[in-house]
């Protein structure tokens, strides 16, 4: 049998294996070949892949359109951004932001760029970056550089002074059930308990519950995505609430999602005292977990990221069309909507 070898497919191949995916050996050999491409060629190939892989129509003109689309893009006054100290994941949203706008990125602060953004994943506390520092003493826009704390801790504090209500609970002295969950980030390990407890937990904070259940076995969440003084849109999650443990588990506990207009979910009220939160936190660029109380009707931030992901608007580039949770003219949607927050706010 012959084996068909194809450069473009090879390269492609690479292209699309992430830093998360080092279980295979195939892979690990990938990643170490994904490092001797130029950044620059391998961001091109993934502006272009990701453009046609988002496109609505998948007919032959529709894609040569694209095509035209995005090489307008690249070649009409592209930007350069710095992600330090880390290069971003696939997943990062802003990464596929930039790959809409057809931007380029580095993760090398002696090239030339127009935009930093401070970038580590999976952290909780940041310490200062010295040559992130030395960049806005230049006059150098630096994103998330006094976001230096997403703990729940400082979250659940930040939140209390912002809306004047609380959502921390002590559970030595409360009576009824809330969330007990890790102080740090990314964890999803939410679980609910009955208090008043004997003791607490070292490395955990206490919530109130919401009540955010629509129906039986299900409950909505806000996914808010933050870009300085904008809220450019909503993502609307239906989850399945079927234990006491399953809404914690995040891309998994999804039923559907829905894209809304940032003013048909909040009131002004409501999104100056979430803007006021992300500006105590020193967070420009970054996602909220937002949930509505169906009691009292008030709305509560259970958790920030200032680094997020987004397997929703990834989703074409790995699965079927017919099995993307997101429907194509919500992701279009959101990826205009988010891009155009993204330019105005920050260039």
């Amino acid at each position: 049998m012959m084996i068909k070898f194809s450069p473009f497919s090879f390269l492609s191949s690479i292209a699309k294996t992430d830093s998360t995916d080092i279980d295979n050996p195939l892979n690990r050999i990938k990643m170490y070949l994904q490092k001797q491409i130029p950044v620059s060629l391998l961001n091109l190939h993934r502006t272009y892949t990701y453009n046609l892989s988002v496109g609505l129509n998948q007919q032959p003109l529709s894609i040569a359109q694209k095509l035209a689309e995005t090489t307008k893009k690249i070649f009409d006054k592209r930007k350069k951004i710095l992600f330090y100290p880390d290069f971003p994941y696939r997943k990062a949203t802003i990464y596929q932001i930039c790959l809409f706008l057809g931007y380029d990125i580095t993760d090398n602060p002696e090239e030339k760029f127009d935009l930093a953004i401070k970038w580590q994943r999976y952290q909780t506390f940041f310490e200062e970056e010295p040559i992130l520092s030395h960049l806005s003493e230049q006059n150098c826009k630096v994103i998330n550089l006094h976001c230096k704390d997403v703990s729940k801790s400082l979250t659940n504090q930040l939140f209390d002074e912002a809306f004047n209500y609380n959502i921390t609970v002590n559970p030595l002295t409360y009576t009824g059930k809330c969330v007990v969950k890790s102080n740090l980030n990314a964890q999803h390990d939410g679980k609910i308990i009955s208090c008043p407890i004997e003791q607490t937990e070292p490395g955990v904070v206490y919530q109130k519950l919401v009540d955010n259940e629509i129906e039986e076995g299900k409950v909505l969440d806000y996914r808010v995505p933050i870009f300085n003084q904008e809220i450019p849109c909503v993502y609307i999650y239906i989850k399945h609430n079927q234990t006491e443990t399953q809404r914690f588990f995040g891309y998994p506990s999804l039923i559907s999602v829905q894209v809304a207009e940032t003013k048909e979910i909040f009131n002004d009220d409501e999104i100056s005292k979430i803007l006021s939160f992300c500006q105590k936190l020193g967070l420009d660029y970054g996602e909220l977990d937002i949930l509505k109380d169906q009691t009292d009707q008030r709305i509560y931030v259970v958790d920030a990221n200032n680094t997020p992901s987004s397997r929703l608007l990834f989703e074409p580039l790995i699965l079927p069309s017919d099995q993307c949770i997101l429907a194509p003219q919500d992701r279009q949607f959101a990826l205009k909507k988010m891009a155009q927050a993204f330019q105005k706010e920050f260039f």
